[in-house]
């Protein structure tokens, strides 16, 4: 395949800035192994695909055909399938366009296999918000009249998930059987949220939609009964008009999901509409961020820590700083009610400076004790990260508390890293030079290049939430974790699972590779204090290895 080598070197060369591999290498056929598990997603694709991979791996390096295996990196594919394209029409290519007219062919059909399998959530089996939200949007391009989303939420479910988490997914995906036999079967519908479903009226006035989620909410309160639980749903409903409140599909959703956190439900029915802040809700929004602003000199705010557990060495190796603000009078609150308003306030650079300093006056408090080696990673939001004072503001603070930046894991997610490459890649280097531990965040739910990827000297990488929960039961999950693990593996940098709640999904990640995991199942985030005795327990370290006990409840009550 002469003609075809020009082309196979250019996408090469496109795909991951150097030239092509002339031979299998280990590496390679370690890769072709990956691809192997990877197409059994797929396994009723015709074989031609096996080519696709081999070809892949041989003439292209690993970020090829890992770049079909990370989740939700389809902007990718549908990329690289448009370059295939484009080399297949070059005249000097001729020879190879066959070829490349088959491996594209190929590629489009796996692109339909991944959209086809991040459609659906996997316990409710109804649409996802990506694929709800895309199905709006085709809609609202064609519609000219009055339309509304209608948000439902299942408001107690998470307290049946925290007695017993497999009931509450099993009532979950009830409650979603009932929802979708109880709406108009010419409606979409969507799983949207953890506990939250959408439906979409399209082309139907306010009075029409109203009138059904009265009757829709009836229905949906009627008792739920599981083998181990009984439920009375209690149904919470928010909605948005378009062209009203908004005029776009995502920004519809966002707003029907405002309604909800207001409380304006009507006796009848507790239906929540959208509307612009009133007077009031401003008012309470700026004294918000009043206190907020108050916080750090009232000694409200605190660090807790949550452990890094190296499973097969039975050790902690380091922990994350998480914020936290505990107000005399609002009691605790959730990181999600003000960490948007540090942003929105301004407060990102003075807050991020006193989690740094805080972090670093712990590791000195933890000096001449057993925690002394112990790394702490702190997060750095896109706005610290801009910041041309970063690396001044690292290193006078460290300088301060006599401390070296190995102590510290700088963590930043993957869609940060990715918005300005030129600018990432020289502070990064710039960080790793100085000796600053880096990781890429909430790695796989973002749309990075591999190839860009390999360039940044990072020495961490988490693997996201989303696809360490239920890992042992998601094939499609499994297979990117594995790919993760291997891609961290071929990089030389560690890899860690974050999330992570049940026993099962510890084994099966430990049997992919995974060694070193951060979630509730081992320990929730602590005070210093409290982590400092957890951490040191030696009857408590003793469990960290420990594969005998297999209930889940005997194990996470002698953890936690």
């Amino acid at each position: 395949m002469v003609g075809g080598d020009t082309q196979l070197q250019r996408i090469s060369h496109a795909l991951t800035g150097r030239g092509p591999i002339a031979a299998p290498t280990l590496g390679a056929a370690a890769v072709i192994c990956a691809a192997a598990g990877l197409l059994l997603l797929w396994r009723n694709l015709d074989a031609s695909l096996v080519e696709l991979a081999v070809v892949s791996a041989l003439f292209m390096g690993p970020s090829a055909v890992l770049l079909l295996s990370l989740a939700r990196m389809r902007r990718s594919i549908h990329t690289l399938a448009g370059r295939l394209a484009d080399c297949a029409e070059d005249p000097d290519g001729a020879r190879g366009a066959d070829q490349f007219e088959r491996i594209e062919a190929n590629l489009e059909v796996v692109i339909d296999r991944l959209d086809r399998r991040h459609a659906r959530d996997f316990i409710t089996r109804l649409p996802t918000r990506d694929e709800f939200l895309s199905g709006v949007s085709a809609d609202l391009r064609r519609s000219n009249g009055e339309s509304l989303i209608g948000l439902v939420r299942l408001a107690n479910y998470e307290r049946v998930f925290a007695f017993d988490g497999a009931a509450a997914h099993r009532v979950l995906a009830a409650f979603a059987a009932r929802l979708r036999d109880a709406v108009n079967a010419s409606r979409r519908v969507g799983h949207v949220d953890r506990d939250c479903f959408a439906i979409w009226f399209d082309g139907v006035d306010r009075k029409r939609a109203e009138a059904e989620l009265k009757a829709l909410m009836y229905v949906l309160g009627q008792e739920l009964r599981d083998a181990t639980v009984t439920m009375a749903p209690d149904v919470q409903l928010g909605s948005a008009i378009f062209p009203l409140d908004a005029e776009d599909a995502a920004s519809l959703l966002n707003r029907a999901f405002v309604s909800l956190a207001r409380p304006q439900r009507t006796a009848e029915g507790r239906i929540a509409f959208f509307a612009p802040p009133s007077p009031k809700e401003a008012r309470r929004c700026f004294a918000m961020e009043q206190e907020l602003r108050q916080a750090i000199a009232r000694n409200e705010l605190s660090l807790h820590y949550q452990p890094f557990v190296d499973v097969a060495a039975g050790k902690v190796t380091g922990a994350e700083a998480l914020l936290r603000w505990s107000h005399p009078r609002l009691g605790q609150v959730p990181p999600a009610q003000f960490v948007g308003l540090m942003e929105e306030a301004g407060l990102v650079h003075e807050i991020g400076l006193w989690i740094l300093n805080t972090a670093c006056r712990q590791l000195s408090a933890w000096r001449g004790t057993p925690l002394a080696d112990l790394q702490i990673a702190i997060n750095l939001s896109a706005s610290q990260f801009r910041d041309p004072g970063l690396k001044t503001a690292l290193q006078r603070t460290l300088a301060s508390h006599g401390l070296s930046p190995q102590q510290l894991i700088l963590e930043l997610t993957e869609t940060v890293a990715m918005e300005d490459a030129a600018h990432t890649l020289q502070l990064f280097q710039d960080l790793k030079a100085l000796g600053f531990g880096l990781a890429i965040d909430d790695f796989g739910s973002g749309y990075s290049s591999l190839g860009y990827l390999k360039k940044l000297p990072f020495s961490k990488l988490k693997i996201d939430r989303e696809f360490v929960t239920y890992v042992d039961q998601r094939a499609d999950s499994k297979a990117i974790c594995r790919a993760i693990v291997e891609l961290s593996n071929g990089l030389g940098i560690s890899v860690l699972a974050e999330g992570v709640e049940r026993y099962e999904e510890v084994e099966e990640l430990r049997k992919l590779g995974c060694a070193t995991f951060q979630g509730f199942f081992f320990a929730t985030p602590m005070p210093a204090a409290a982590f400092a005795e957890r951490v040191t327990d030696d009857a408590w370290l003793s469990l960290i290895g420990s594969r005998v006990h297999r209930d889940r409840a005997e194990i996470k009550r002698r953890l936690l």
